[in-house]
């Protein structure tokens, strides 16, 4: 998960699109992008990724950040 945040913190401004929605990053890209974890989750899981993506909501500028 460590190559996600790095990631992340490297292209916030590519994160920043999907403002108030959640994403899942794969090591060096966002993989899905949705209004809720499930949403992301099914995309994922229909795109037939068997790993593990780092899931996060991008906070609007008045909320926190949250990962899963």
């Amino acid at each position: 998960m460590g190559q996600e945040i790095l990631w992340l913190s490297k292209h916030q401004k590519e994160a920043e699109k999907f403002s108030g929605r959640w994403i899942a990053i794969l090591k060096d890209r966002i993989i899905a992008s949705g209004d809720s974890v499930k949403a992301v989750m099914q995309e994922v899981e229909k795109k037939g990724i068997k790993e593990l993506p780092l899931v996060m909501k991008v906070p609007r500028k008045d909320e926190e950040a949250y990962i899963l």
